[in-house]
């Protein structure tokens, strides 16, 4: 009897630590969120992978994304709210 509530409380810690999902980055959300914002033609002026592009906090709790363009175009700047999932601002 007792073996098996032993293996019955192994067997439950093995299924419940397999199933524990680890959360999103929020960094990735808000450039995923500032990316989709991007008309195809700012999108292929992106110098770089876009998926790493620099997040830094911006004014009233919002964030700002920025991503570096080819040609001395000045870079992108995109300013998402976190916690509507919006984007408040495109400057460039």
């Amino acid at each position: 009897m007792k073996f098996n509530l032993v293996l019955f409380a192994v067997l439950n810690m093995l299924l419940f630590s397999c199933t524990v999902e680890s959360p999103e980055d929020p960094l990735d959300v808000y450039r995923n969120i500032a990316y989709t914002a991007l008309s195809p033609a700012q999108k292929a002026s992106i110098q770089g992978d876009w998926q790493k592009a620099e997040v830094a906090a911006w004014t009233d709790g919002n964030y700002v994304v920025v991503f570096q363009t080819k040609n001395n175009q000045g870079p992108i700047r995109v300013v998402v709210n976190p916690d509507k999932g919006i984007v408040v601002e495109i400057l460039i």
